[in-house]
């Protein structure tokens, strides 16, 4: 018996960067107002083997039709936070393609300036998150367990908001 160890087989991956989708996204009501541009990167397990020995695109994963479903999904609903825009991409993405896993990141670039900018002194904030089909399950369902209950005393950001909003008016 040989004494070399076989490395274990590290799973083929598909990564997407940089996928544009304009949404509604922001803690402050005025950032909801307009749609904005965010940027997402996907990472996930896929079976590249079967495509690449047969040259098949029938065996390959379709990235366009990924792609656009997220897309779709991400441009038809309002979001507060990129957390929950990750989250729910990644429950997207386990309940159809069903991958072990997936690694979804979320880029805001920072709105032009004014008074009660959310993302003041920065270029951009990400947000990058790694979920597991095995303890979750695959149903977006099943994320609702990951959910942090709202606590009824407002957080730091809620209660700038609230101020910033009672000025505008």
């Amino acid at each position: 018996m040989s004494s070399l160890r076989r490395a274990p087989r590290q799973p083929d991956r598909l990564r997407l960067h940089g996928l544009a989708v304009v949404c509604r996204l922001g803690v402050f009501e005025w950032e909801r107002r307009r749609p904005q541009r965010v940027r997402i990167d996907l990472e996930l397990p896929i079976d590249a083997a079967r495509a690449a020995w047969r040259d098949a695109i029938e065996d390959a994963v379709d990235y366009a039709r990924l792609v656009a479903d997220v897309k779709q999904h991400v441009r038809s609903r309002t979001y507060r936070l990129m957390e929950t825009l990750a989250q729910d991409v990644a429950a997207l993405i386990l309940g159809s393609l069903r991958p072990r896993w997936v690694q979804v990141r979320v880029t805001k670039r920072a709105p032009p300036f004014r008074a009660g900018r959310a993302l003041a002194g920065i270029d951009s904030a990400s947000v990058e998150i790694l979920r597991h089909s095995a303890s979750l399950g695959t149903s977006p369902e099943s994320f609702d367990r990951l959910r942090i209950p709202r606590r009824r005393i407002p957080s730091r950001v809620e209660g700038r908001a609230k101020r910033v909003e009672g000025r505008r008016r």
